[in-house]
C-alpha cells in the first residue's frame, strides 16, 4: 500500500510543479507585455506554453507510465482525457497563432 501512496504523492508533486511553472510563465509573460515591450505574439506564446504545462499537470501519471502504455491509452475517452486533449489542442492553436502574428507583424 505504501507504493501506491508514494505514487500518488509523486503525481501530486508533479502536478503542483507543472501548475507552478505555468503560473510563473504567465506572470513573466504578463510582466513582459505590460511593463516592457507590449508585443502580442510573445504574450500569446507565453500563454500557449503555460497551457501546455497546465495540460501536463492534468495528467501527471503520464510521467510515471512507460511510453508504449501511454500510446495505447491514447484512445481513452474519459472526461479527463478529453479535457487534456482540449487543453493541448488549445496550446497548439495559440502557438500557431503567435507564430503567424509574429510573421505578419514583421
Amino acid at each position: 500500500m505504501s507504493s501506491v501512496s508514494s505514487l500518488i504523492t509523486k503525481q501530486l508533486i508533479v502536478a503542483m510543479i507543472c501548475h507552478g511553472i505555468a503560473i510563473g510563465i504567465l506572470a513573466y509573460g504578463a510582466y513582459e507585455f505590460y511593463l516592457e515591450q507590449l508585443i502580442v505574439p510573445e504574450l500569446t506564446r507565453s500563454l500557449a506554453v503555460a497551457v501546455f504545462f497546465i495540460g501536463m499537470g492534468l495528467e501527471p501519471n503520464m510521467f510515471f507510465t512507460p511510453l508504449n502504455q501511454v500510446m495505447t491509452q491514447a484512445d481513452d475517452k474519459s472526461p479527463k482525457a478529453k479535457l487534456q486533449t482540449l487543453v493541448f489542442n488549445l496550446g497548439v492553436f495559440l502557438l500557431i497563432c503567435s507564430f503567424l502574428m509574429e510573421w505578419l507583424y514583421d
